[in-house]
């Protein structure tokens, strides 16, 4: 079950609007555009959309098998080695 979790199941697209989310959240953060305890949440979850991102594997798509990547980018990441999440 562990192993499955690490499995990339995040395609482009997902992992673009995901870092995009992330990082406006996170400079809302920084810039003080939230405070007290909303800023504390926003800063968390910025900070989880980017490492999500980064990684390109999501526990929660995991969990509930989700896997958001296109037929190309399997193929693609077949070709090369790569593991990810087979639906």
């Amino acid at each position: 079950m562990s192993k499955k979790l690490f499995q990339r199941n995040l395609g482009r697209t997902d992992r673009i609007i995901r870092l995009i989310i992330g990082v406006l959240a996170l400079g809302a953060w920084y810039f003080g555009a939230v405070a007290g305890i909303i800023a504390i949440v926003i800063g968390v979850a910025a900070i989880m959309l980017i490492g999500t991102s980064a990684a390109a594997s999501c526990p929660l798509n995991s969990v509930a098998n989700i896997n958001t990547m296109s037929q190309k980018e399997r193929e693609e990441n077949d070709a090369k080695g790569i593991s990810y999440q087979k639906k």
